[in-house]
């Protein structure tokens, strides 16, 4: 191991390969009918195909009408010799192609929809110095067209999600080969969920904040698996950080407060998941071959390998086989690139500890630990054959830049086939070191707030300035008890977040009342009412506080009053080490009457003045009143007169002229009554029932 903190992509595979199926050489025959076994050169699996060869074969379907597969596992021709495949039942039919080198390794060839036969007939010719070998497998059937897996196809990534809130995933734009249905639809969340049920259309939620990375797995009705990795990429934010916010407080009813309310999105900050262990299993569908896959999908979204000779450190197998010569060994990365390490020779050098006893075909031996690296110098494994293969590094057949290009993310796959049918081996592990700095950084991510009314805000009663962002706010709450305020923020994800204070509002909302609301020469006892509040609790103050008996009091007495006052109690409350103001007030009136002696009625009756009245008398009760014309006939009478609307000529018909009143007020003895008749102001101090008597003079102003 190069670096210690290196991770390795790995699985463990116990399997076993052992093709027991026939191989039938280009030369044996002309004809060969069946949906399996193996086509290979005049050499078989053990030598080369030999110099100035003509051959031909043509291999068929058990049943007309049924497409043939033939799978190329070796195809290593020299330069001088050619393979045409025609798409038929003899070298007339349509030509497929012509193929020399390396054109066919690893290629599947099959019969054309129009076939009847579905036979496919494989002419072969070499030089006068020619050497190679190619072997393919035959099968029945379309190879995979693999289905391609599309999710949210109108959206941008990364998806930002809220935690334990809704994810909607929708794979219905998926794509299928012509005729074929998709019938298992498999999620990986990238939260260690994984769903096999809910089909194209998945609703998830997610209850930690992070970086997830959902990877969706597609197989036909055709056994064929989609192998384009996602990594769809779900932002989830973090709960935000609420300090700096106004806590819980007690405030006086009637004050102006601030509260303040601060958001800010937290960071989050994780090293990347490296569980490459386990993903999501896309099946083999390439017959006889034996093979492994691996899904990563832990590596940053559309990471490359760009120059395999310094971003893959190595390829590793721990392996065991008796027969080297007549296997080959395939690595294949997620968009099809592939590298051949191994294409047979070396005979029978052992590789590992095989129990090669065909008694026992199932047994394992003991695997040996072989890699590849592409700055080996020591030969290929055919170059280094004989005996047992020794543990070590050695190069590849193929150049590791044949990997150029290969998505980090995906299925990567080994495969070995096997053209000998009497030998058998055991894959026990294999795995890719990619160089330290392809495997994904840190992630981190931090949502943000606005800092306006948009963004952030403040809900509750009695809010009077919102300070124009609306963060910090003034509220002035007019009721005694608990406001609740709520703070609200909406960040960049699209998350709603709250943090509600509550606010204690203390005080009091003071009333006055008075025995009497004139003053009529006895004193007038006034009331500062504060409710359930404990009056030891409270400072009272009186203003005006002349000719009271205490300013200080809750219930003070006024003793002396010349004039109409208004007077105003302040109340300071105390308590939880906050004091809190108020006041209240209440008008009293002195006992002055006013009686007019000219009175001119709005004969229109358009709501003017259109009755008699003696101001002050409200405050007394009982009040009598008569009115005579000049002949000495009663016109009106009241036994009431301060309670009532006064007299209205017009009802009784009264004729301009001058009339004369007779009124006698109650009056309390010792209580003392200023009158004003005409503009005359006259003191009396009561003592009983108090007569006045004067004229009207009443004329019509319409």
């Amino acid at each position: 191991m190069k670096h210690s903190f290196l991770l390795i992509l790995s699985v463990f595979v116990f399997g076993v390969f052992d093709v027991s199926s026939q191989e039938i050489s280009i030369s044996s025959t002309d004809t060969y009918t069946s949906c399996e076994g193996a086509v290979v050169d005049s050499g078989l699996s053990a030598s080369d195909y030999g110099a100035n060869e003509n051959q031909t074969i043509t291999w068929c379907p058990e049943a007309p009408e049924t497409v043939l597969n033939l799978y190329w596992v070796v195809f290593d021709l020299d330069l001088a010799s050619t393979l045409t495949i025609y798409d038929g039942d003899d070298n007339t039919a349509p030509v497929i192609g012509s193929y020399s080198g390396a054109d066919l390794q690893g290629v599947d060839i099959f019969s054309g929809a129009d076939n009847l036969t579905g036979c496919m007939t494989i002419e072969f010719t070499s030089g006068s110095n020619s050497s190679g070998n190619f072997g393919a497998y035959a099968s029945c059937g379309y190879p995979c067209d693999r289905p391609f897996a599309i999710v949210n196809p109108t959206e941008l990534q990364p998806l930002y999600a809220c935690l334990n809130e809704e994810v909607h995933l929708e794979a219905t734009s998926s794509t299928v080969a012509d005729g074929q249905e998709i019938v298992s639809w498999v999620w990986d969340l990238g939260d260690g969920t994984i769903d096999y049920t809910s089909g194209p259309i998945l609703t998830h939620t997610y209850s930690s904040p992070g970086l997830y990375t959902m990877n969706l797995a597609l197989t036909d009705d055709n056994d064929c698996s989609n192998n384009n990795l996602l990594d769809y990429q779900i932002l989830v934010s973090t709960n935000p950080d609420f300090s700096g916010t106004s806590s819980d407080l007690t405030m006086c009813i009637g004050d102006e407060v601030d509260i303040t309310g601060m958001i800010q999105g937290v960071l989050y900050n994780a090293e990347p998941s490296v569980d490459f262990g386990d993903g999501l299993f896309i099946p083999d569908d390439q017959g006889q071959c034996f093979s492994s896959q691996l899904t990563f999908t832990s590596f940053n979204a559309g990471a490359v390998v760009n120059d395999a000779n310094v971003d893959i450190v190595s390829i590793f197998m721990n392996f065991e086989h008796s027969f080297m010569g007549d296997i080959t060994i395939t690595f294949i990365c997620p968009n099809g690139g592939s590298i051949l390490v191994h294409q047979q020779g070396g005979g029978g050098t052992f590789l590992g500890e095989p129990v090669d006893d065909d008694m026992l075909p199932d047994n394992p031996g003991i695997g040996y630990d072989y890699w590849w690296e592409p700055g080996a110098t020591n030969g290929t494994w055919a170059d280094n054959a004989g005996g047992t293969l020794p543990s070590g590094v050695y190069q590849s057949v193929q150049p590791f830049t044949n990997l150029n290009g290969c998505p980090l993310n995906g299925t990567w796959e080994v495969e070995v086939c096997d053209l000998w049918a009497s030998d058998n081996g055991f894959i026990f592990d294999w795995s890719i070191e990619f160089a330290p700095e392809l495997y994904p950084e840190a992630v981190s991510f931090t949502p943000t707030f606005g800092n306006e009314c948009d963004s952030t805000w403040w809900e509750g009663p009695s809010i009077i300035d919102d300070g124009g962002d609306c963060n910090i706010v003034t509220i002035s709450p007019s009721e005694l008890g608990v406001e609740s305020y709520v703070y609200r923020g909406q960040n960049d994800f699209g998350c709603y977040y709250d943090r509600t204070i509550n606010v204690t509002v203390i005080g009091t909302i003071p009333t006055v009342t008075a025995n009497q609301n004139q003053f009529c020469g006895s004193p007038v006892q006034m009331m500062a009412n504060i409710g359930d509040i404990n009056p030891d609790n409270c400072n009272f103050s009186w203003t005006p506080p002349n000719n009271l008996d205490d300013s200080s009091a809750q219930s003070p007495t006024i003793e002396f009053m010349e004039n109409t006052t208004e007077y105003t109690v302040s109340v300071s409350y105390s308590t939880s080490g906050l004091t809190c103001l108020s006041d209240a007030s209440i008008r009293i009136e002195t006992c002055e009457i006013t009686i007019p002696n000219v009175f001119s009625p709005d004969n229109l009756n358009t709501g003017g003045n259109n009755t008699w009245r003696v101001e002050g008398l409200e405050a007394f009760n009982g009040v009598k009143c008569f009115i005579y014309n000049r002949w000495g006939t009663e016109v009106f009478s009241s036994i009431d007169f301060g309670s009532s609307a006064g007299w209205d000529p017009g009802v009784d018909g009264a004729a301009e002229g001058v009339y004369y009143y007779v009124l006698e007020i109650p009056c309390n003895e010792g209580d003392e009554l200023i009158t004003n008749q005409g503009g005359i102001i006259t003191e009396f101090n009561c003592d009983g029932m108090v007569p006045f008597t004067g004229t009207i003079d009443l004329f019509r102003a319409n």
